[in-house]
C-alpha cells in the first residue's frame, strides 16, 4: 500500500510538472483579457512570443512581471528578442526601464540597437541610466565610444557609464580604454585608469606606467595606483624611477606603496623583489636613502641583510633605522628591543618604540600567539609615555586569544588607559568563537565596559555581544 502511494505521488508530480507551465500561461492570457483585449485571443501554445508581448502591454503590474520574467528566461531565439525590443521605443518611460532591464538580463545582443536608440531619443535620466547599464551587459568594443561619451556627463549617468565600461566584454575593450587613457581628455583620464584597474587589464600596465610621468598630478597618482594592481617585474624599474623623481609628499608615498605592492602582492612577487633589491644595491647613496622606506616595508631576509649592514656601519646607522622601523611584520621585534636599549637620542628611542607598538602584535610565520603577546608585554616595559602604552593596549586586540583579553582587561579600571582597554575588550568580544568559549568572563567584562566607556558605539556593541548578537562594522566612506 505504501509503495503504491509513493508511485502514485511520483506520477502525479511528473504530470504536474508537465501541465503547470501550460496552465500558468493560459491563466495569464485569460487574466490579461480583462486588461488588454487582444491578449485573450492568443493561443499561448501556438504563439508564445505574442503572448509575452501582450502581457508586456498590460496595465496590470503583476501580468507585466510575468511577461518580463518570460523575457528574461522563458522565450528563446533572437526573433523573440527582436519582438520585445520593438516595444521599447514606443513604451512610456517606466515601461522602457522595465523592458530594458529585462532585455539586459536576457543577454541577447539582438536587443542592443533598441537600447542604443534610447540615448539620443530619451531625456529621462532613469531611462538613460537603464540604457547605459544595459549597453554594458549587451555591448562590446563598438560601444566603448558611446559609453565614454556618457562618462563625460553628470551623475547618475556618469556612474552608470563607469559601471558599464567595467562590465563591457570584448578583446579590444581594454585596448581602446588604454588608448583613451593615453590620449583622451585630461579630466577623464583618472576615471578611465580606475576602470582599467577594475577590469584587471594587466596588458595595460606598460601604458599606465608611462602615465606616471603625465603633467597632471591626478593622472600620475591614478597611474601608480593602477600599476600597483596590474603590474609586475617589467614595471618595477619604471616605478623606482617615478619614486626617485617625485618630490617628497603624497606622490612619492604613492610610488613607495606601488613598489611595496608589486613586491609583496603581485603574481611574480619574488622576481619583483629580486629586481628591486638589485636596483637598490646598484643605486648611489642618495637614491638608496630615498628607497630605504620601501625596502623596509617589503621586509624579508634579503632586505634584512641589507638593513643589518647599514646598522653596523656607523655612518649609515640612521638609514638602517629608517628602514627597520617600517618593517611589515614582527620578525624584527627582538632587534628593535635591542636597539631601544642602544638608542642615541630620545627621538631615536621614540621612533623605535613606536615601531614596536605597531608590529609587536602582528602575525608572522615565526611567532605563535603566545610569543606575540609576550612581545607586547615586553614592549609595554620599554614604553616611555602613557600615550604609547595606551596605543599598545588597543593594538593588543590583534591577538585573538583569551590570554590577550586577560592582559588588557585590568586596564579598564585605570583612568589613563580605560578607553583603549574598553576598545580592545569589545574588539576581542567581536569574535564569537572566542566570546562563546569564555562566556562568563566576557559578560562581566562587557558590563564593566558599558559602565566605563564614554564611546556610544562601544556601549552599543558591548550590549549586542552580551546578548549573543552580531554587529556589522560600518564601511569607511
Amino acid at each position: 500500500m505504501i509503495r503504491s502511494t509513493t508511485r502514485q505521488r511520483s506520477r502525479d508530480s511528473r504530470v504536474g510538472s508537465t501541465i503547470r507551465p501550460c496552465l500558468f500561461s493560459c491563466l495569464a492570457v485569460l487574466l490579461a483579457g480583462s486588461f488588454n483585449a487582444p491578449c485573450a485571443a492568443i493561443d499561448p501554445a501556438a504563439d508564445p512570443v505574442a503572448t509575452v508581448v501582450s502581457l508586456l502591454g498590460s496595465d496590470d503590474a503583476e501580468l507585466r512581471s510575468i511577461g518580463l520574467e518570460r523575457v528574461r528566461a522563458g522565450l528563446r531565439g533572437q526573433q523573440a528578442t527582436a519582438a520585445v525590443a520593438v516595444l521599447v521605443a514606443k513604451a512610456p518611460a517606466p515601461r522602457q526601464i522595465e523592458l530594458v532591464r529585462a532585455l539586459a538580463d536576457r543577454g541577447d545582443q539582438a536587443a542592443l540597437p533598441a537600447v542604443l536608440a534610447l540615448l539620443p531619443a530619451s531625456q529621462e535620466p532613469d531611462v538613460r541610466v537603464a540604457a547605459i547599464l544595459a549597453i554594458g551587459r549587451l555591448g562590446g568594443p563598438t560601444e566603448v565610444a558611446v559609453l565614454r561619451a556618457s562618462l563625460a556627463g553628470r551623475d547618475p549617468e556618469r556612474a552608470a557609464a563607469r559601471q558599464a565600461l567595467e562590465q563591457l566584454r570584448g578583446a579590444d575593450v581594454g585596448k581602446q580604454l588604454a588608448e583613451a587613457a593615453l590620449v583622451g581628455e585630461p579630466a577623464s583620464k583618472p576615471t578611465i585608469i580606475e576602470i582599467l584597474t577594475a577590469r584587471r587589464e594587466r596588458g595595460a600596465a606598460a601604458d599606465l606606467l608611462g602615465l606616471a610621468s603625465d603633467p597632471d598630478a591626478a593622472v600620475r597618482l591614478a597611474a601608480l595606483k593602477a600599476v600597483a594592481k596590474l603590474g609586475g617585474t617589467d614595471q618595477i624599474d619604471g616605478v623606482v624611477d617615478a619614486l626617485l623623481k617625485a618630490p617628497a609628499g603624497g606622490e612619492r608615498d604613492e610610488a613607495e606603496r606601488t613598489i611595496v605592492s608589486l613586491c609583496t602582492e603581485s603574481r611574480d612577487g619574488v622576481r619583483v623583489r629580486d629586481a628591486f633589491l638589485a636596483r637598490f644595491k646598484a643605486a648611489g647613496e642618495v637614491d638608496q636613502e630615498t628607497l630605504l622606506p620601501a625596502l623596509g616595508r617589503i621586509g624579508g631576509p634579503e632586505a634584512l641583510a641589507v638593513v643589518d649592514g647599514l646598522l653596523a656601519e656607523g655612518g649609515k646607522r640612521t638609514l638602517g633605522l629608517k628602514a627597520i622601523t617600517r618593517w611589515p611584520d614582527g620578525t624584527v621585534c627582538e632587534r628593535l628591543i635591542d636597539l631601544v636599549g642602544k638608542a642615541g637620542s630620545q627621538d631615536e628611542r621614540k621612533m623605535l618604540v613606536d615601531a614596536l607598538i605597531r608590529i609587536a602584535p602582528l602575525p608572522d610565520n615565526k611567532r605563535d600567539d603566545k610569543k606575540r603577546l609576550e612581545m607586547v608585554q615586553k614592549t609595554f616595559t620599554v614604553c616611555d609615555a602613557d600615550e604609547q602604552r595606551g596605543r599598545l593596549i588597543e593594538r593588543a586586540n590583534a591577538i585573538r586569544t583569551i590570554e590577550a583579553f586577560r592582559f588588557v582587561l585590568p586596564y579598564v579600571d585605570d583612568p589613563k588607559f580605560a578607553e583603549p582597554a574598553c576598545k580592545s575588550v569589545v574588539e576581542l568580544a567581536h569574535h564569537q568563537n572566542l566570546r562563546d568559549a569564555h562566556k562568563d568572563e566576557f559578560v562581566k567584562a562587557l558590563d564593566k565596559v558599558i559602565a566605563t566607556t564614554k564611546n556610544p558605539e562601544l556601549v552599543e556593541r558591548a550590549g549586542l555581544y552580551k546578548q549573543g548578537k552580531t554587529w556589522e562594522r560600518k564601511k569607511s566612506s
